[in-house]
Formats: C-alpha cells, structure tokens, sequence
C-alpha cells in the first residue's frame, strides 16, 4: 500500500489573451499550490484490474474521473498488463469550484503510480501523458509557484516565494468551466495585470504588501454577474481583514490574502459560522 497528497491550487493571476486555432483560450496565470490536499491510496489487487473508488458518491469512479484515466493511460504507456490496483481518493478539496482537484488527482496518480509500479518515469514523460488528460494536470507535476501558459500545459516555475496566508471559501456550488470560457469575450481594455511584475521577482520573497495589488482574474467579468454569491464572497473576506480577494481559475472557490495566520484561521472560522461556507486556511506549497 502506498499513500500520496494531491493538492489544491489558486490563481493568483489569469490573463485570457486570445482565442486558439484547436478552439482553447490562449493564457497566461501565475498558480500557487497550498496545503489543501485530497488523499489517494494505492493498493496492489492479484485480478489484474484497475480500479478507482471514491469517498464522495457524487464523483465518477470510472473512466469518466480523471484520476481513472491517468492510471489507464500510464498503464497503457508503460504496457502495463497484469499488475492491477485498488484506488482509493479521499476528496477534500471541492469539485467544481476552480481549484483544480480533478487535474491534481490525475497528477497524482501518474507519480503515484510510476513509483508504485516502479517505472521510473521522467517528470516530462508524466507530464506529456497529463496533457492528453487536460491542460492543467501537467501544472501539478512540477514545483510551484510557476507561470503557465498555452492553453495551461506549458509550465514555467518561477524562485520568486510568496510569504503570506490564504483563506479559501467554497460557496457550495460548482461553475462549468467550458461554460466560463465560452463565454468570455476578449476585449482590448487595459487593466491591472502586472504579472512580469511578479516573475521578475526571482529568488525574492514577495510579501502581501508587495503583490496584493495585482491579483487579476479576467474571467470574473463573465462568472460573477452570473454568480453574484461569489462577489458576496469576496466581500466577506475583505471585510474579514483580507488584503485582496480573488476568484480562483473559473470558480467557484474564491481567496483571501491575509498577513498574519492567526488572523486568516479567526476569518475562516467566522465565515463558516456567519456565513455557512467551507473555508481554509492554507498556506503556499513550494514542491
């Protein structure tokens, strides 16, 4: 039996900056990945088969969880033919809600698998086979913070180190999104997106105070005239002592950037009470 962490990530920044010739968005978003983490377990089975189990029943177990089809296709990369495994996912992080939890488990499983197995695979191996899953899972195969770009499978890490606490509040609902995306309309408009800003700041510690000003999502302009909770949400967190507050990817989840832990972990703890959200308090994961 083997265990591994799979976690959760925020968007500090998402810049859309055009439409692509296979029908995805180009974009450009810096993404941190913090200490919310689902929990996968494998667990060799002498039938040979792969099977995926699930601790939420409202999430797939078949090949319709990405999480599955990492595993059948590190299987069939690797010709994989009769050593089976049980899997089992402890869900934690919220489905639907922008934080990128399916893509992380597929991550997850492919690393997970490729040292269960023993396969020795190289980091870009893993990383072409989570692109043809999705375009985030190559994200969580590698250090962050890290910029990424294309259609999200291009990953840059970056040295620069963000000190600093985020309280993440999941509304209870989920946001499509293919949906988000479709919906967007890219405009010539200038705004506040400084992300050079934040790349340039090589092996540098970044404090809030020198970054909370260019948080930036664009596709709050489609989601939250849509989903009014969310900007609700955001309110809560400013008035809680946050720096800023932002969406995360699509939503549904949105983030709150706080100085000090004690006073993050006493806003969390107030908005889950007051206003009936799931929140974390979570801090940033450098590997």
């Amino acid at each position: 039996m083997m265990e591994i962490l799979a976690p959760a990530k925020i968007n500090l920044t998402l810049k859309i900056l055009g439409k692509r010739p296979d029908g995805f968005h180009e974009i450009e978003s810096l993404v941190q990945k913090v200490n919310l983490f689902d929990r996968i377990t494998f667990t060799n089975v002498s039938d040979g088969r792969i099977s995926l189990v699930c601790s939420d029943p409202g999430i797939p177990g078949d090949e319709n969880n990405l999480a599955h089809r990492a595993a059948m296709i590190l299987a069939e990369a690797a010709s994989i033919r009769d050593r089976g495994v049980r899997i089992e996912l402890e869900k934690n992080i919220p489905s639907g809600a922008g934080l990128g939890g399916g893509s992380s488990d597929a991550a997850a499983v492919l690393i997970g698998l490729s040292r269960f197995w023993d396969l020795s695979s190289t980091t870009g191996f893993l990383a072409d086979l989570g692109a043809q899953l999705g375009s985030d899972v190559p994200l969580f195969l590698y250090p962050s913070p890290a910029i990424i770009k294309g259609r999200g499978e291009v990953v840059l890490p970056i040295t620069a180190r963000f000190s600093g606490y985020f309280v993440i509040i999941y509304p209870g609902f989920s946001v499509p999104t293919a949906w988000a995306y479709s919906n967007f309309r890219l405009t010539k408009t200038s705004d506040k997106y400084r992300i050079s800003a934040l790349s340039k700041a090589e092996g540098g510690e970044l404090r809030p105070d020198d970054w909370s000003s260019l948080l930036a999502n664009d596709l709050e302009a489609v989601v939250i005239p849509e989903y009014p909770e969310i900007a609700l949400a955001k309110k809560a967190l400013l008035e809680a002592g946050a720096r800023a507050a932002l969406m995360s990817g699509s939503g549904s989840a949105v983030f709150g950037l706080f100085d000090e832990l004690e006073t993050a972990r006493r806003a969390a703890e107030n908005m889950a009470v007051s206003g009936g959200y799931r929140a974390f308090t979570v801090e940033p994961l450098l590997s």
